[in-house]
């Protein structure tokens, strides 16, 4: 292993790494609260208005917004940040959809059959059947599986992989 010499040499001390000092966020460009604007020794940079300075004499930002860079009084150069100006863009409301005409189906459903009683038809099913015409076990026990089928498959994927074909001879015997 390399050892230092205990007096010192002019080659010793050279493996500091680089302080990365410099501008990080250009003006112009959006900075959030707390982001580093400029890493500096001494001030180069001073700080102006939203802007913050460390004990290292590091420039960050206390609000979002738009960096500025200025020359002022003495030449110097201060860094800021605008805050953002929320524009209130002029949005037309759209106009609210009228409901599709379901009261048909309450009324099926209430003349209707429980179809909960069907062995592997729960509330949601049940639903499903009724908007697709199926409000009794009369109605399904008079369809073919192909008619239940396409109902199913039309209220999504969740229920078009059920089999419909048990439900028909149960309606059957219910009816």
């Amino acid at each position: 292993m390399a050892h230092k010499k205990g007096v010192g040499s002019s080659k010793n001390g050279r493996e500091s790494e680089s302080k990365r000092l410099g501008v990080k966020i250009y003006g112009g460009q959006f900075a959030k609260a707390g982001n580093i604007l400029v890493r500096q020794r001494g001030t180069s940079h001073h700080p102006g208005e939203n802007v913050g300075i460390g004990k290292d004499h590091t420039l960050f930002a206390l609000i979002d917004g738009t960096v500025v860079f200025q020359k002022k009084r003495k030449n110097r150069s201060y860094v800021s940040v605008a805050p953002i100006v929320e524009v209130e863009a002029a949005v037309a409301e759209a106009p609210a959809k009228k409901a599709a005409p379901k009261a048909e189906a309450p009324k099926a459903a209430a003349e209707g059959d429980d179809l909960t009683k069907l062995t592997g038809v729960g509330p949601k099913l049940a639903e499903v059947l009724v908007e697709g015409g199926f409000a009794s076990y009369a109605a399904i026990a008079a369809a073919s599986v192909e008619d239940i089928q396409k109902v199913l498959e039309t209220a999504g994927s969740r229920y078009a992989s059920k089999d419909p074909a048990p439900w028909i001879e149960e309606a059957k015997g219910l009816a």
